[in-house]
This record gives C-alpha cells, sequence and structure tokens, in this order.
C-alpha cells in the first residue's frame, strides 16, 4: 500500500523526475513478478538484475536533475545491491535476511520517493499534471473563438526598399 501511495502522489503531485520514478517503480514491481522465479541456486537472479537496471536509472536520474530523492534512492538501490553481494560472498546468509533486508530497502525507497513528491508539492511547485490540464484548457478555448486549429501567423517587420 506504500509503494502504491507513493506511485499515486509521485503521479499526481510530482514534476518529470517524480514521474519517472513511479513509473521505473510500477515497472519494476510488475517485472518482479516474472523474473522473481529466475535463480541460480539460492541466487535471486531475475530479481539481482532488475535492480541493477534501477539502480542505472536511478543514478541517472540524480546526475542529470536537480533533486535530493534520486540521490538517495540511487544509495538505497546500492544498498540493495551490495545485499546480492553479501547473499553470494557469504554462504551462511539465511533467505530470511536477504529478504528482510530487500523488503526494509524497498519501503525506504518507497518512502523516498513519496517524501521526494511530497517536497516538490509543500514549496509550490506546479505538478505536471495541473500544467498538462492548464494546456488543454487553453487549447480548446483558443480555438473554440478563432475557429482555426492551426497556429497563427506572425506578422512580419517590413523591408527596407532601396533605390
Amino acid at each position: 500500500m506504500l509503494t502504491l501511495a507513493a506511485v499515486v502522489v509521485a503521479w499526481l503531485k510530482g514534476g518529470h523526475p517524480e514521474r519517472l520514478g513511479a513509473v521505473t517503480t510500477l515497472v519494476v514491481f510488475a517485472v518482479s513478478f516474472y523474473t522473481h522465479e529466475l535463480r541460480v541456486g539460492a541466487f535471486y537472479a531475475g530479481d539481482a538484475v532488475v535492480d541493477f537496471l534501477m539502480t542505472g536509472l536511478f543514478v541517472w536520474l540524480a546526475l542529470t536533475r536537480d533533486r535530493w530523492w534520486a540521490l538517495v534512492m540511487s544509495a538505497i538501490m546500492t544498498l540493495t545491491l551490495l545485499v546480492y553481494v553479501s547473499a553470494l560472498v557469504v554462504p551462511d546468509l539465511g533467505a530470511y535476511a536477504v529478504l528482510s533486508a530487500r523488503i526494509g530497502l524497498g519501503i525506504l525507497a518507497s518512502l523516498t520517493l513519496l517524501c521526494g513528491a511530497g517536497e516538490r508539492w509543500l514549496v509550490g511547485e506546479r505538478a505536471v499534471s495541473d500544467r498538462e490540464a492548464w494546456v488543454r484548457r487553453a487549447r480548446s478555448r483558443s480555438r473554440s473563438r478563432s475557429g482555426n486549429a492551426g497556429p497563427r501567423p506572425v506578422a512580419q517587420a517590413p523591408r527596407e526598399v532601396r533605390p
């Protein structure tokens, strides 16, 4: 439920980076249902590959956007990858320890996305969904007033004529 709430809030109240984080979270959640059974021995190889790709995306997002939560999400996903590495390196590490660490980090990732979208909303940044609704309304009003669906021609300054 927390992940669902984080995705909905990020989609409705966030900017483009938050929406990308929400879509990524949904896609990874859906893909994990299929990749969870891909194992090499007791190692969850399918989940590790999906989390590795998700880590790469959040690192890219942290380096190209000005959002603090993307950097925190990159750190959380890096810790998740370290859980996979420790499961390979430490043979006595139980499956419950690995799963509980992954669940805890997943909860932390959902809270981070929720806080990131909430912070954008609290500082007064307009959500993408608000802007898009406004643009659609403005376009429909201008079309209904002018009767013209295309752009209006721009008047050009007259050229000087030299004899």
